[in-house]
This record gives structure tokens, sequence and C-alpha cells, in this order.
């Protein structure tokens, strides 16, 4: 997709989620901001998106509704920190973080980790063993500190498809992708790659992906408790475990 017609989809999406917000907010739900980022959120996806599903029925569970707005992240970002929004779906805890936003309990993990060409014979243990390789990463993404510090040889591209288009082409050794992402597209557009490529041990990095909410959020704790309260109902009965499986990781 090219610049513009970026810019134009990400204006038209802050209109709509301008008066969204506000109709939202005269009727009572807690209004969340989320991205595009499948298949974890998006609006074009059965329920938003996992994350936004598993986010909406523990809030259904502790009696309280939500209001999903899809935003460019950095945007959303910066909406539920100042408390335009009531929180953000999707947040990785770091320490900076912390000082701006509450969290919940994590309810899915992000694994970070490589893909690989079935059938190669690449195994690693420490990520200095792939010196002698090239690795696929997304341009603008940021990648994860360990494997930037490894200062490894990669090969940027413009998507999470294209990255895993170019290691079926024998263009790149490895992909540098999400496990969740990577089987969302291998099951979905590029269904007919999914028998050439495949998992690489361990993964890179795991994040836990949780719910932010602003600490200058007058309802903050109280809403982080009741979040906590319904995914731990979705624990007990299984309900997670569930949505969480056709993930395929």
């Amino acid at each position: 997709m090219g610049e513009a017609m970026a810019s134009w989809k990400y204006a038209l999406m802050l209109v709509i989620s301008l008066s969204f917000c506000a109709g939202a907010a005269r009727a009572g739900a807690i209004v969340l901001g989320a991205t595009e980022y499948p298949p974890y959120m998006s609006p074009r996806l059965p329920g938003g998106g996992l994350a936004v599903a598993i986010v909406s029925e523990a809030f259904q569970r502790a009696g309280l509704q939500t209001k999903i707005v899809y935003l460019p992240w950095s945007r959303a970002m910066s909406e539920a920190g100042s408390g335009q929004l009531d929180g953000i779906i999707g947040l990785w805890e770091t320490a900076e973080r912390k000082q701006r936003f509450l969290f919940s309990k994590p309810f899915l993990d992000n694994h970070i980790g490589l893909f690989k060409r079935s059938g190669d014979a690449i195994r690693y243990q420490r990520l200095s063993d792939l010196k002698p390789y090239t690795i696929g990463t997304v341009r603008g993404y940021a990648n994860p500190e360990a494997f930037e510090q490894a200062r490894l040889k990669t090969d940027e591209t413009l998507s999470d498809a294209s990255n895993l288009a170019k290691l079926a082409a024998r263009h790149i050794d490895l992909a540098l992708i999400d496990h969740g992402v990577a089987n969302y597209l291998l099951r979905g557009n590029l269904a007919a790659l999914a028998e050439k490529l495949e998992w690489l041990p361990p993964a890179v990095v795991t994040y836990p992906m949780r719910l932010g909410i602003a600490r200058n959020q007058a309802e903050g704790e109280k809403r982080i408790q009741a979040f906590n309260r319904g995914l731990d109902a979705m624990q007990r009965d299984g309900t997670l475990e569930k949505m969480l499986k056709p993930l395929g990781i």
C-alpha cells in the first residue's frame, strides 16, 4: 500500500473513531484502542481478532461492555496514555510503560522467532549460531533487542507476507516473524506455501500480551481488576484455551 493510500485510510479511520468514541462514552462502555495486527486485532476478523475477542469476553463476564477503536498503533498508544481512550489492547509491558500504564494479567503470548524452509537442516541454540544465514526482516518493525545485538545478516522487505514469500523462493534463509501471524498467513493468502515452511524453535523472544490502562484513569485499577476476574473465569472453564487453540502455537 502506498503512502497516500495509507494516509487516506488512517484519516478515514480517525474520523470514524472520534465519532465512535463520543457515542460509546455516552453509552457507558469502556472504549479501548486497538490496531491492525491480524490475527490478533483487525476489524475485518470475527470478534475483531483474537486479542480483541478475549478482552471483550473477559470484560463481559465482569459485567462491563467494550467498544473498540482501531487506530495506527502510535496514535492508539498516545490516546490511551492521555486518557482519550479508556485503555489499549495488546500492550507489551516494559519498565518505561509501567510508569504510565496499569497492566492486566497476560492473556496470550507473542512468540517472535524464525521460520525456515521445511527440510532445511538449520538449528540453533544461540543467535550467534545463525551468522552464516541471511534473515528476512520487515522494514519499520522493532526487532528484538537480542536479535539486533547479535549483528546477524539481514534483508529487509515490506511485509510479513513478502518475507515468507522470499523465504519460500530461497531469496533468504530464514524469516523473523511472529509465530501466530505466520500461521495466520499460511492458512490464508499464503496457503500454497504452508507445506514448504516451518517454525524453527526456540522463539527469539516471547512477549506476553496485556491490556493497558493509563494510571491517570479514575477507574483504572477497578477496571484492571474486573478484567482479571473475567480472564480468570475464562481460564477456569476452558474458554481461553479454546479461543487460543486455532492460533496453532
